[in-house]
This record gives structure tokens, C-alpha cells and sequence, in this order.
């Protein structure tokens, strides 16, 4: 789904699938589900609660997502939500993730990636 070009750089998206990626490497947070994720997103606390999360892991993730402007996180996260009402239910046959929640994370920025954000790897 094309989206408008937020005014961030790319980096910031690339940021969050490095956080993502650490955590998901950590294996710590393989309990975290799909519907889990997607409820955070729901309610709007996704970041607040992948924070919590990774300070449980604080020698390895630096500053967890705190590091991110908070207008690009709303941006993220209702670019977020606007996937999960679009591949509800299709998460597998898409992306090949039935369980856990991180990896769905890692699709869904992707797919905003890919959708067409507008932002040239050279944007700063």
C-alpha cells in the first residue's frame, strides 16, 4: 500500500528493524505473539511496551526505541496499525509468519519500506 513520504529518513525504519532484529536474536521474546502485537498497535503503546521488553536485555540493546523522534513513532505506528487492518488474517500466506510477534514487526516495517514511502536511501 503506498503511503505518503513522512518527513524521516530511511534510517529510522531501518533503525527499527535493527531493534527488532536484536530482540528477536535475544530469543527472550519468542512469547511475544501476533495477536500481542497487534493489540499494542491497537491501543497505541507498541513502542512503550517493546521498551519494557527490552530492557530486560539492556547490555545488548542500546536506548531500546527511545532514541526515535516520538513524530515518527506516531507515523510508524499508524502506518502499523493500517497493515494490520489490511492482512489480518493473511499475515502467513504473505509473509510466512504464523507466531511470533516480532517477526510480524519485521514484515510489516518492510512492507511500509516497500510500499512506496517516498524516502531515497540518501535521505538525512
Amino acid at each position: 500500500m503506498p503511503y505518503d513520504a513522512p518527513p524521516f529518513p530511511i534510517s529510522y525504519l531501518t533503525l527499527m528493524i535493527f531493534n527488532l532484529s536484536s530482540m528477536l536474536d535475544s530469543g527472550k521474546h519468542d512469547d511475544i505473539s501476533l495477536e500481542e502485537v497487534k493489540q499494542h498497535i491497537d491501543v497505541g503503546d507498541l513502542i512503550t511496551f517493546l521498551n519494557k521488553r527490552a530492557e530486560q536485555e539492556a547490555d545488548t540493546f542500546d536506548n531500546g526505541f527511545s532514541v526515535v523522534e516520538p513524530t515518527f513513532i506516531n507515523w510508524y505506528v499508524a502506518r502499523l496499525k493500517d497493515n494490520c487492518e489490511v492482512m489480518d488474517g493473511r499475515e502467513r500466506r504473505k509473509y510466512g509468519v504464523e507466531s511470533r510477534g516480532l517477526c510480524l514487526l519485521i514484515s510489516y516495517t518492510a512492507e511500509i519500506i516497500q510500499g512506496g514511502t517516498g524516502i531515497r536511501p540518501r535521505d538525512i
